[in-house]
């Protein structure tokens, strides 16, 4: 494994689950500082499960179609990440603005090297604004909020007060994949230079944020059952996103015509969705290399990556690890 491979690793661990460095430890650690209102809605995930498509299903449900807001809005800034802690001091706010008012007549390479890139795509995103508990506050109810957090450190209020939770999970094996090529973005923090065959041993080993894939999916299976969560599955909302559209207005009781979920199904494709300055961070920032942060989607894609001693490993472990569980998936 070679010494890039190890960013992964983060900076702190909390119950034996790694998280990235700049995050709200906090959040983690005491899950009941989260201040949650009862109809507050939340997309929960393994990291690249689908939760950029599955929050923007979701908020055009809540909004009954209108897609206004999601045309005009960074989906970061409307749909906060509870765990994430970011909050720019105020000269490094002023410097984003006066670099986008002198951005038409600043030279091309200034504009193209990385640390004005990413500066400039704070102020693209609306990003110079606090994210995370901040921001949450700035939301008025209902508000659809996201995390990529385990069951044991989810918001205590949000599961006492029974607010409404959507779970998606992807098969392992694309999501491995597609782990892998969003730390590869070259966006701080995931300044990932490694081989794919590097990662792999971290993903294998639960060295990647949010510890286990397994740890995490499993332990939102066993509350499948409860009244507040809806727990899909990617693979069936590639299959039939109609459907998972209806299903998931049924659990939010809202209901929909069907001319307006054949909308919300046709806004949310990764076609458009690929297109949109709002949700598809590369598109912003003007990235064009190969790691893409809306990249294909598909079901299958690991076939391009994992090897086949790496396949024989990895079916090994699934079975073990699933083994009684109930829940299966597509590859």
């Amino acid at each position: 494994m070679t010494e890039n491979a190890r960013f992964l690793a983060g900076t702190f661990e909390h119950d034996g689950v790694i998280y990235p460095k700049d995050f709200n430890r906090s959040v983690i650690e005491r899950p009941e500082i989260v201040n949650c209102r009862e109809d507050d809605v939340f997309v929960a995930s393994y990291p690249k499960a689908g939760t950029t498509w599955m929050i923007e299903i979701v908020s055009l449900i809540m909004n009954e179609g209108n897609t206004e807001i999601n045309s005009s809005t960074p989906q970061l800034v409307r749909t906060p990440m509870i765990e994430s802690n970011l909050e720019l001091p105020f000269r490094l706010r002023w410097t984003i603005h006066l670099l986008k008012f002198l951005e038409p007549i600043l030279p091309k390479f200034i504009i193209q090297s990385r640390s004005i890139k990413m500066l400039l795509l704070l102020e693209k995103t609306g990003l110079e604004a606090a994210i995370g508990l901040k921001q949450m506050e700035k939301i008025p109810s209902p508000r659809l909020l996201k995390c990529h957090l385990p069951y044991q450190v989810f918001p205590s209020q949000a599961i006492e007060k029974k607010c409404k939770i959507v779970y998606v999970a992807r098969n392992p094996k694309d999501t491995g994949v597609s782990y892998f090529h969003h730390c590869s973005l070259g966006f701080p923090p995931m300044d990932y230079k490694g081989s794919w065959n590097d990662f792999y041993q971290l993903y294998v080993n639960d060295k990647v944020w949010y510890g286990s894939w397994f740890d995490h999916v499993l332990t939102w299976w066993q509350h499948r059952d409860d009244e507040n969560i809806l727990f899909l599955k990617y693979e069936d909302m590639k299959k039939d996103p109609k459907g998972t559209v209806k299903s998931i207005a049924v659990f939010l009781d809202i209901s929909l015509r069907d001319d307006t979920i054949d909308n919300i199904v046709e806004f949310c494709s990764f076609k458009k969705m690929r297109k949109s300055e709002t949700v598809n961070i590369s598109l912003v920032v003007g990235e064009k290399n190969k790691h893409q942060f809306i990249r294909k989607g598909v079901v299958g894609d690991w076939m391009n990556f994992f090897t086949v001693a790496q396949n024989k490993e990895y079916e090994k472990i699934y079975e073990e690890r699933m083994k009684g569980s109930g829940l299966d998936f597509e590859w």
